[in-house]
């Protein structure tokens, strides 16, 4: 029998059943993992890290590892009247040279209000930093590790009460030398003494100069999927923070966070932090002003390639291949998203347009099993009825992010659940961002029935709504899907419904969709908002295979 034809039992999408039946999956596949036998070799993301988030420790690549990561971290939503919140954004990549060797570089930028006022008002902040570094391995035994790392890097700074109508760039560096004790394969201690070289004035104000610092933290590793951390980092000489009245004083730098290995390549952190430099130099820096607000994080790390011996997956079972049905299945509704990811390797690309003059477009890719990258363009309906505080504004938006599977009913899971985040941009001048989380879960009932749960919520501003989207997917044939879909959505917002059919062209890859909706747009916020008038979207999308393994 097929495993989408399988029952798991009476349906019940009640909280506690559906909470229940995730733990009890995810510790089932933990167990399947601890008995694998000792022939299996530990990818990058299953020892302990190299570094946690803005701290160093005396980790490394292995040789030929690559490592690459992406994030954001932000206050908390809805404490300013624009945007989603004070963010940073920051990404890069290392790559293990040799055995000892380590190099990487990093692009972090900030570019919002300061949630406090400065000297009374507010103040804009923009600070961007491209780094290149470089790690040499000293020690490495049984119990300790010694290395040393060393930064070169590119700062702009412009402050508004530093008369910022000029970028400042500066070239800074940094050296740090983290030593770590390995108390046993589950903890590490780590002790990182460091020194920052900025520029010690911007524009005639004061700024940090040459700041000494000495950092303390652990990790602890219960498992090969989790990891945990924490560190406080302090500067011995020099300041590390601006205050409100633009003096330069000192702050301890705080990081408290976890890391979950979603497969064995690809991990999310999730952490809270004082910091705002993310680079080895900036790493020392907090928060402005006065380094007291409290952030809020989150990092998705991807380490290519495979080696022997690596797992490819934490199901103890094969992921592939997949029949047709279940590919489809992967492909997302027209306003509720599917909790399935594509196929390692393989790619989808959506073009539609519709009433209203909205069109949109987005590209998918899954480098690896439970992982899915997406970016998304789109131009939503405008029929007059929508507007503030609903959306930003009528222009279109951008948005980035991505799909992380934590079950999949394909291989043995009661159902399939994903974690589902957008962060976009208007493309005006105010360039008002929106953050989108939902947490998809599609029960296959049968060989031709889908059903979909999808609660989900938005942010832009001062401005939440949450939805609660239900949606049923049935394969009339085995190349046309109907597809129906209902949302009730937070903040007296309308219900939001989408009906349409979706054909399959057999052995292409090629599907086209037909639907109509009271929704003003397809993804993200734009997918939770009804308008009065039904707009009608015709789309298609080519999903291919590229760099298959």
């Amino acid at each position: 029998m097929n495993l989408i034809e399988k029952r798991f039992g009476t349906l019940d999408f009640t909280p506690l059943r559906t909470a229940t039946a995730a733990v009890a999956a995810m510790a089932f596949s933990g167990a399947a993992i601890a008995q694998e036998t000792s022939q299996t070799v530990a990818s990058p993301l299953e020892k302990h890290a190299d570094r946690q988030f803005n701290f160093e420790t005396a980790n490394q690549l292995q040789r030929g590892g690559v490592k690459l990561w992406i994030g954001s971290h932000q206050t908390v939503p809805g404490q300013q009247s624009t945007g989603t919140a004070e963010q940073y954004y920051w990404g890069g990549g290392e790559w293990g040279v040799s055995d000892r060797v380590q190099l990487g570089f990093a692009y972090n930028v900030f570019n919002d209000p300061v949630t406090k006022p400065v000297l009374g008002a507010s103040a804009r902040l923009r600070m961007e930093t491209t780094s290149f570094h470089g790690k040499y391995k000293l020690i490495d035994n049984a119990q300790w590790g010694v290395a040393a790392q060393a930064s070169v890097e590119q700062l702009l700074f412009r402050f508004q009460p530093y008369g910022g109508a000029v970028d400042d760039t500066h070239t800074i560096g940094s050296l740090h030398l983290p030593i770590t004790y390995k108390a046993s394969d589950a903890l590490q201690l780590h002790v990182t003494p460091g020194v920052s070289v900025l520029p010690s004035t911007i524009n005639g104000n004061a700024f940090f100069g040459t700041v000494a610092s000495v950092g303390a933290g652990f990790s602890w590793k219960p498992s090969l999927r989790w990891l945990t951390y924490g560190s406080v980092n302090m500067p011995v000489s020099g300041g590390n923070t601006i205050s409100n009245t633009l003096a330069i004083e000192k702050t301890p730098i705080w990081t408290v966070g976890a890391r979950y290995n979603v497969t064995p390549l690809a991990a999310l952190d999730l952490f809270a932090t004082n910091g705002g430099g993310v680079s080895p130099a900036t790493g020392i820096l907090s928060t402005v002003p006065d380094g007291d607000t409290v952030m809020i994080g989150g990092m998705i790390t991807y380490t290519p390639g495979r080696r022997a011996g690596y797992r490819p997956n934490y199901r103890g079972t094969s992921a592939e291949p997949l029949n047709t049905r279940q590919k489809n299945l992967q492909l997302d509704g027209f306003t509720l998203a599917s909790a399935d990811t594509l196929g390692p390797g393989r790619f989808a690309f959506l073009a539609s347009a519709g009433s209203g003059d909205s069109y949109a477009g987005s590209l998918k890719f899954s480098p690896d099993y439970d992982l899915e990258i997406e970016v998304a363009y789109e131009q939503h309906s405008i029929d007059g009825s929508v507007g503030a505080p609903s959306i930003p504004s009528n222009d279109p938006n951008y948005s980035i992010g991505g799909k992380m599977r934590f079950l999949d009913q394909n291989n043995g899971s009661p159902f399939s659940l994903a974690v589902h985040l957008l962060a976009g941009r208007d493309t005006n001048a105010a360039g008002n961002g929106t953050f989108y989380l939902g947490m998809p879960m599609t029960y296959k009932a049968n060989s031709r029935m889908a059903l979909n749960l999808n609660p989900k919520g938005a942010i832009w501003g001062n401005t939440e709504r949450f939805g609660l989207g239900f949606g049923v997917n049935y394969a009339v044939t085995p190349e046309l899907d109907a597809i129906g879909e209902i949302t009730p959505v937070s903040g007296g917002e309308d219900v939001v419904w989408a009906a349409g059919l979706r054909y399959h062209v057999r052995g292409s890859g090629l599907s086209v969709d037909l639907h109509a909706s009271n929704a003003i747009g397809r993804h993200a916020l734009k997918s939770m908002i009804g308008q009065d008038d039904v707009k009608i979207t015709l789309g298609a999308t080519m999903a291919f295979d590229w760099l298959r393994r």
